[in-house]
């Protein structure tokens, strides 16, 4: 949860007329658009396409974040807002459209600009594209979207399992309103303290290519990663590509029963080189490969000034080639207080799998022979305009020397069920079954994953479920029309079993209960919901607080 101490980076442009609009895309088409003498009647969707419509005129116009010509809006403080903040620039939106002039007009593609940039640019919100003229097979497209409050000077903190993270940073979402995010802080959790510098890029020079630069000092050694590259930012993008490469010196704590056991140093490094193309493109399928080549370095080592109680994980070092085959159906819809409040959401149904296979060996720079699986399958379902089924399953494993390493078998179903017409039951059930686990690969339990009533990392094991079910109520409240506001009732169910390198006490079912708040964001990139909990321990143990305070920022309810 952020609070604001102080709002700057004011800049001549921040504030633009409503009326100044990025002229249309060059060529044919837009001259047409601006010569035209009348504008025919509007056809539908389908007559557009069937009649070979090509987009003429693109207008962009960018809301800002307070509408001030509605009296509930226009105060001293949200005008001040307004003009403090830069509204984002044309080019950053027009880098992020699926469509240009002169391509054919597709409803496809408009409704899939939306939903990207609603999933993807947190700088924006509610975008709204549609057709306003129609002239001499010419279709001129209007594109609006609303900005938010990007830049974040201040302070952090949350709270889960009993622990405190704390911060003060500098961010900002939307950089001089390019669309571009830059952040640099300092924060301390229960594991390190760390100052760190992001950087990320979705629109390189205007286009659809991405960059990205990490790097932390941390207490206990150094992160940093870079990557580049062309994604699949579409379901008929044709190809995409990249590389990245990462390091990461730390120092791991490991837990018994919500309290430091020891610890142990950790090295990691990571490179990947990949390459996919779009097999299949269709109204309703899209089938993509993908091919690569992944280095992962793993050592560990006695932490500095201290011996480790229980054995280390075992080092590995992989190389190898892959491939990867995906199956996306694209079954789209848009909802409303599902998992934000207030707030467009879009939901993915259908089928979305993919299948990946890779070959380790000494030839390829490996310590061993190994192939390597991983598989995904997700399915949702939408029964009626109440009712969701979603299910997610994964299966990733080494085989090597005859036998599974590392396998892990994780899935879950969360079925959303609307009670009334201002609440939604959320019930899930998820779980783990590690098989011959990676040494620092330990399934836990507790405050931070899902067992809201107890401490962070509070059981460990090699396998591991977890129950809830909530109730979920969304109000009509509008919080100094900054925040919605939201709560719950809850109650959690979970347990670990199975060995682990701790040695760890296994106390069998645990069960929590509780209420919370939940605030929706609405004018600002801070995150999605915040949220607010208080939780009840029901099988306490070894002295654990009778009470769980919890408070956190998260992308969903």
């Amino acid at each position: 949860m952020r609070l604001l101490l102080a709002v700057g980076l004011l800049s001549s442009g921040a504030c633009v007329a409503a009326s100044e609009l990025e002229q249309p895309d060059g060529g044919g088409y837009g001259a047409a658009a601006m010569a035209a003498p009348a504008p025919q009647p509007l056809p539908s969707d389908a007559e557009l396409e069937e009649a070979g419509a090509r987009i003429g005129a693109i207008e962009i116009h960018t809301k800002q974040i307070f509408d001030l010509s509605n009296p509930a809006d226009d105060n001293w403080l949200f005008r001040l807002a307004d003009n403090l903040h830069t509204r984002t620039r044309d080019s950053a939106i027009r880098a992020q459209l699926l469509f240009r002039t002169g391509d054919r007009y597709s409803r496809r593609l408009l409704d899939e600009t939306a939903r990207n940039i609603r999933l993807n640019s947190t700088f924006l919100r509610e975008p709204e594209i549609r057709p306003i003229r129609y002239h001499d097979g010419v279709v001129d497209i209007e594109v609006i979207t609303h900005d938010v409050w990007t830049l974040q000077p201040g302070v952090s903190f949350s709270r889960s399992g009993g622990t405190n993270t704390t911060g003060v940073d500098l961010a900002d979402a939307n950089l001089l309103g390019f669309g571009k995010s830059a952040e640099f802080g300092h924060s301390q959790d229960v594991y390190r303290s760390y100052t760190y510098a992001n950087w990320y890029d979705p629109n390189v020079w205007g286009s659809h290519w991405a960059d990205t630069v990490q790097y932390s000092n941390n207490s206990d050694g150094t992160v940093w990663a870079l990557g580049a590259g062309m994604p699949f930012y579409s379901l008929e993008t044709p190809d995409d590509g990249g590389v990245d490469v990462g390091d990461v010196h730390s120092v791991v704590p490991r837990y018994r029963l919500g309290t430091p056991y020891d610890a142990y140093g950790f090295n990691d490094r990571t490179a990947d080189l990949f390459a996919g193309r779009a097999l299949l493109v269709s109204d309703l399928w899209t089938e993509r490969l993908v091919a690569g080549w992944r280095v992962d370095r793993s050592l560990f080592r006695a932490a500095p000034d201290q011996a480790p109680l229980a054995p280390l994980p075992l080092d590995r070092n992989l190389s190898f080639p892959f491939a990867r085959m995906q199956w996306i159906e694209n079954t789209f819809e848009t909802t409303r207080n599902m998992d934000l409040i207030a707030r467009t959401e879009d939901v993915h149904f259908g089928l979305d799998a993919s299948v990946g296979m890779g070959w380790a060996a000494p030839f390829f720079g490996a310590d061993r022979n190994s192939l390597l699986a991983d598989t995904e399958i997700n399915y949702g379902w939408n029964f009626s305009p109440g009712h969701q089924l979603f299910l997610t399953s994964r299966l990733a494993s080494r085989f090597e020397a005859g036998q599974m390493r590392d396998a892990i078998i994780t899935w879950s179903a969360s079925d959303y069920l609307a009670t009334s017409a201002n609440t939604r039951m959320l019930v899930r059930f998820s779980g783990d079954a590690g098989h011959n686990l990676d040494g620092d690969h330990t399934l836990n339990l507790g405050g931070d994953t899902g067992l809201r009533g107890y401490p962070l990392l509070y059981q460990n094991g090699n396998q591991r479920a977890l129950f809830t079910i909530e109730e979920r109520l969304y109000t009509d409240i509008y919080i100094l029309r900054l925040v919605n506001l939201g709560a719950a009732a809850f109650y959690d169910m979970g347990r670990t079993w199975g060995t682990t390198l701790v040695p760890t006490p296994q106390l069998g079912l645990l069960r929590d209960a509780g209420v919370g708040l939940r605030l929706g964001n609405q004018r600002a990139s801070f995150g999605s919901v915040i949220h607010i909990d208080l939780a009840a321990p029901l099988d306490r143990a070894y002295g654990i607080a009778a009470l769980q305070f919890l408070v956190s920022t998260q992308q969903s309810f």
